[in-house]
């Protein structure tokens, strides 16, 4: 998701508010398509795919679009004061190697079976 907010600056910037408007708008709805609905609906997204790994909700049901929305809103408490330390931290204490976002929002990151 960052490399889609690095492409609105760097293209959006020499555009103008108009074009930095525009990609913007569009770098939001890949946002919301690429983390929030692949995850909630299909519980993984192409990377994550490719790694062969899924989310789901920790009693084994599939991912809601909720669960998906918290937990990745919640990569803000995750990543940007830290650098993700708070993550790797979390990661490697817990039992199912939960970020913050996944445990609020009750999901876990498993290998596809």
């Amino acid at each position: 998701m960052a490399l889609i907010w690095v492409v609105v600056i760097l293209a959006g910037t020499p555009l103008g508010d108009i074009g930095f408007l525009v990609l913007a708008l569009a770098g939001l709805v890949a946002t919301l398509v690429y983390g929030f609905l692949l995850e909630g609906l299909y519980g993984y997204t192409p990377g994550k795919y490719l790694l062969g790994l899924v989310v789901i909700k920790s009693d084994g049901s599939n991912c809601t679009i909720g669960a998906s929305v918290l937990r990745n809103l919640l990569w803000i408490v995750d990543a940007f004061p830290t650098l993700n330390l708070v993550a790797m931290v979390l990661i490697l204490l817990t039992d199912d190697n939960q970020r913050v976002g996944d445990l609020v929002a009750d999901t876990v990151v498993v290998k596809q079976q």
